[in-house]
């Protein structure tokens, strides 16, 4: 029996994103407790979209400093930034065990692993996080957010 791709991400990430399909784009809606837990399922769903793999080796470790004018940018320097270890590193994202965001700055330690060609299925490259419907807002008691890929 064949299954919608994502459908395990989805259960699997608090059953709170929701992935979007476009000809030349693909995005992700998600919904979060805390602004950090936003930030977190945001990142693990995009690195499921490159590589939908439920797990990762957590061997190698980055940490990642980011100040932003407004909560979207920050939001959108977070996903490229872990894009760009995707692209210049081969980092798949495995784990985030620490993220605090304060403000409009935001810190977290990341673990991963290295692309491994004979091990790793990668689905997609990404090649920006766009501002293309974007959005970043309280609702309620929780957060929301719509991420736009360009792929």
């Amino acid at each position: 029996m064949s299954r919608e791709p994502g459908v395990w991400f989805r259960v699997f990430i608090m059953k709170n994103v929701t992935f979007l399909d476009h000809t030349a784009d693909t995005g992700i809606l998600v919904r979060a407790d805390s602004l950090e837990a936003l930030f977190s399922t945001s990142a693990g769903a995009m690195f499921h979209i490159i590589c939908p793999r439920k797990n990762h080796n957590k061997t190698i470790n980055h940490s990642i400093s980011i100040t932003a004018p407004d909560i979207e940018q920050l939001l959108v320097d977070w996903l490229s930034e872990l894009n760009f270890l995707f692209q210049t590193k081969q980092f798949l994202l495995s784990d985030i065990p620490k993220i605090k965001i304060d403000y409009l700055s935001l810190w977290a330690q990341v673990s991963g692993e290295r692309v491994d060609f004979g091990v790793h299925d990668i689905h997609v490259e990404i090649k920006a996080v766009t501002y293309h419907k974007l959005y970043v807002r309280k609702i309620n008691h929780h957060w929301g957010a719509q991420i736009i890929f360009d792929i």
